[in-house]
């Protein structure tokens, strides 16, 4: 044999010798000394893991063959995939130094099928204990967020646990703890306390939602409040509050609801953006696509629960991952669209799409379960609720100032704000036939904008509208609550002052407007003011005819003919028609 032969049968001797080592058992790590000097012990790196495939062993066969078993170390961070009937399980010894604590496993993730905890006692028997999603909560070993069991109390001595985990489709990964009992539960208390402050908010803002949906009638909060339901228990499934708190006997339902209750909130969140930024306004593609993806959602998720399996939960993490691609083009549409509300929206929403990512990545195997993902959702929620509450509520402020214009223009003149002719003719008339019945006088200020003219042939329109816009405003700083300022035609206004009223209170009123015109305003042209002509008088006219005592348009053109007579002298800018 060549020596490059011998090197070649050497190195395939070594490789097998590997093999065979890496086949056999592993010993088994030391001990966990819970002697109290920590609180917290990680089995990670203390324990070993073996998969039985056949899920039939039971822990007196897995102890007997333990050592011809290919057990090995169970890192952290480690994912296993168990296939329909399989079960993994886990070893680890224990031993009690301090008889002044009680010492309790925590598998430190919910969703688990079934955990269960097996040990012999001092006599030899075996004692089991357990939990998961297969069983209702109330009947737990311990009924309690995650599943927790006793460790044996025994004192130096050590015990050997099994822990024996069914776990469907998902990838297993959750960590395995072991706690004092008085960590465990100060830890609780912290967790419960972190849960409540955010299922609390959740329920303040559902509640403000339906009332905002109900007294301004818009929909876009009754989405919003479905979709933030759907999305709290949806969370209070994942972190174990659901079947601890809301269907402690449902043991069906528990093992089903984080499988429904996510897509769901998918779909109603899809829906949700669809129905705020209207995608439909940029392009139909985007809107029809929603609503494809939704209803395909929908029958995928109905397929994963009547016929759970591996390809069907896959199909349903793709539908997941693809609805948050959507529903992140639509909010870019959106956002380019330049409303600030959107921007808002956006904002919100972008944190749940961030944290969406983990239970994807989890159920494709490509992330274990940790601190990050279980809670990473309900920060990013707890971040969401109140930018999409502000988001919806300057929505809601720009549609209804809008129908509040709408609405308004029956009764305002659109360019200065103030009543429309119609509507100050009323009001007149009414005036008229109260000063008439109580024995009392009004006033009424006919004000023409004398220079309007000049402002639109030498500065164009828009200064003259500009200029009729703070003529406005003037008129609106001079009238008390009761009186009405209205504009009757393009450059003349007027004052109705409702009585009773002195003529010292006109005339102060008349000199007020004209002086105010004088005053320099940054949005005129420099240089130039406001001249007004203004005619006054006391309403009704106790020179009038009777006739004419309730007779709006009568008054006004008597005011319109002494404004023409004003007109005509430059140097006089009030004139007092009948006091």
């Amino acid at each position: 044999m060549t020596p490059f032969l011998r090197l070649c049968a050497l190195l395939g001797l070594a490789l097998l010798a590997l093999n065979t080592a890496s086949a056999q058992s592993v010993p088994p790590p030391r001990a966990l000394m819970l002697d109290g000097s920590q609180n917290t012990l990680p089995l990670a790196g203390r324990s070993t893991f073996w998969v039985d495939d056949s899920g039939a062993l039971t822990p007196q066969q897995l102890e007997t063959r333990y050592l011809d078993l290919p057990f090995g170390v169970r890192a952290r961070g480690s994912r296993v995939q168990l296939a329909q009937g399989a079960v993994l399980w886990v070893r680890f010894d224990a031993e009690v130094k301090d008889n002044s604590a009680h010492w309790e496993l925590e598998l430190t993730h919910s969703g688990t099928d079934r955990v269960s905890l097996f040990h012999r006692r001092a006599d030899g028997s075996w004692h089991a204990q357990h939990a998961g999603d297969h069983i209702a909560v109330r009947d737990w070993a311990y009924p309690d967020r995650y599943p927790v069991f006793a460790l044996d109390p025994r004192l130096d001595q050590a015990v050997t646990y099994w822990v024996r985990i069914e776990h469907a489709r998902v990838p297993f990964s959750g960590e395995l703890l072991v706690h004092n009992h008085n960590t465990l539960r100060e830890l609780r208390i912290h967790q419960q306390f972190l849960l409540g402050a955010y299922f609390g908010m959740a329920a303040l803002l559902i509640a403000t939602a339906i009332a905002n949906a109900l007294v301004f009638r818009d929909t876009s909060f009754a989405a919003y409040a479905i979709y933030v339901t759907v999305l709290g228990l949806a969370l209070a499934a994942s972190l174990g509050v659901g079947g601890q708190f809301l269907w402690p006997a449902w043991p069906r339902w528990n093992s089903l609801a984080e499988f429904v209750l996510l897509p769901l909130t998918a779909v109603s969140g899809l829906l949700f953006v669809r129905h705020v930024v209207q995608p439909r306004r940029i392009g139909r593609r985007l809107d029809r696509l929603a609503l494809s993806l939704a209803g395909v959602f929908m029958v995928l998720t109905a397929w994963d629960v009547v016929h759970p399996t591996t390809t069907s939960l896959q199909a349903v993490t793709a539908a997941g991952a693809l609805t948050m691609v959507l529903v992140y083009a639509m909010l870019w549409a959106a956002w380019r669209t330049g409303d600030r509300w959107v921007r808002w929206i956006a904002l919100g929403v972008l944190p749940v799409l961030i944290a969406g990512t983990l239970p994807v990545l989890r159920n494709f195997g490509l992330l274990s379960s940790g601190v990050l993902s279980q809670y990473g959702m309900v920060m990013a929620a707890a971040i969401e609720a109140p930018l999409l509450i502000y988001g919806l509520l300057q929505r809601s402020s720009m549609q209804h100032e809008a129908q509040t214009r709408a609405r308004a223009l029956a009764l305002t003149e659109p360019l200065t704000g103030l009543t429309n002719r119609h509507n100050f003719m009323l009001r007149l008339h009414e005036s008229l036939v109260r000063a008439q019945r109580y024995q009392h006088r009004s006033a009424l200020l006919l004000i023409d904008l004398d220079n309007h003219g000049w402002f639109a042939e030498t500065h164009g329109r828009e200064v003259a509208d500009r200029a009729l816009v703070l003529t406005g405003s003037l008129l609106r700083s001079v009238a008390r609550d009761v009186d009405t300022a209205g504009r009757v035609n393009d450059s003349t206004l007027a004052l109705l002052m409702e009585g009773p009223v002195r003529e010292a209170q006109v005339v102060a009123a008349a000199t007020s407007i004209v002086a105010g015109g004088l005053r320099p305003s940054n949005q005129l042209p420099v240089g130039t003011t406001l001249k007004f002509k203004v005619v006054l008088a006391l309403l009704p006219d106790a020179a009038s005819s009777s006739d004419l005592e309730s007779n709006a348009q009568a008054h006004l053109d008597w005011l319109r003919s002494g404004l023409d007579t004003l007109r005509q002298e430059n140097r006089r800018t009030i004139l007092k028609l009948n006091f």
